[in-house]
Formats: structure tokens, C-alpha cells, sequence
């Protein structure tokens, strides 16, 4: 779990997800109200068309302070050769500027594989 600071008077925060050539990929996004169980925003997607991976986060920004963003992810393998790896990165964007990112990263094994990885937003002190 990592925590990206993000100015709460400034543009808005998008979520944006990349997947490495590597793997066939179908995800959900779950934003979670802070200190709750309450879903603020959920959407799924996969790597297999054109469409962005990437979510407007709501408005007004600093609403935004505190809560969970939980990407999950499952693939396979599209090279099973002995050693390939796979990449999911999950980036933090402002207005443009890439805030940070948490990534998982692995061997591909040849079979049905997940990745979970969760990213707290908050304020700037």
C-alpha cells in the first residue's frame, strides 16, 4: 500500500491504469469513501481494446481526501516462456502531472493469476 499526496485546490485527480503487452487482463476499480465501507466510484475494464484506463476521480477535489483506490486485477500469460515477467501499475495524476504510482510486478506462470493493489489520497500538509 503506498499514500500520493495530492494539492485539494487543484485540477482533478485521475486514476489511470497500465498493463504490460505481456498478459491478457480484465480489472476492477473500486474507490472507497474514507474510514468506510461506502463505494464512491466503481468501474471495470480490460486491456484487449482501445479504450483509456483511466478514471476521473470526483469532484471537488479535496472530497477525495483519505480514500481507498483498489485496483484488482486478473490475467494470464500471453508469452508462458520460462522467466517472462508481468507489469500492473496503478498512477496518481493531477491536472497532468503524475502525482506517483504503485506497481506489482512478477513472473508470469502460466496460469490464472491476480494482483491486488491499494493506493490512500490525501491532502498535502
Amino acid at each position: 500500500m503506498k499514500t500520493i499526496e495530492f494539492d485539494p485546490n487543484g485540477e482533478r485527480l485521475t486514476a489511470s491504469f497500465t498493463f504490460d503487452d505481456l498478459i491478457v487482463a480484465s480489472y476492477s476499480f473500486t474507490l472507497w469513501e474514507a474510514n468506510s465501507n461506502d463505494r464512491v466510484k466503481y468501474e471495470e475494464g480490460n486491456n484487449q481494446n482501445i479504450d483509456d484506463d483511466s478514471f476521473k476521480l470526483p469532484l471537488p477535489v479535496s472530497t477525495n481526501h483519505g480514500r481507498l483506490l483498489q485496483l484488482r486485477t486478473e490475467f494470464v500469460g500471453l508469452d508462458q516462456s520460462s522467466g517472462r515477467s508481468y507489469e500492473i501499475k496503478a498512477q496518481i495524476h493531477q491536472g497532468g502531472k503524475l502525482l506517483g504510482e504503485l506497481s506489482d510486478s512478477g513472473k508470469i506462470t502460466g496460469g490464472f493469476q491476480a494482483s491486488l493493489i491499494y493506493i490512500i489520497i490525501k491532502h498535502k500538509n
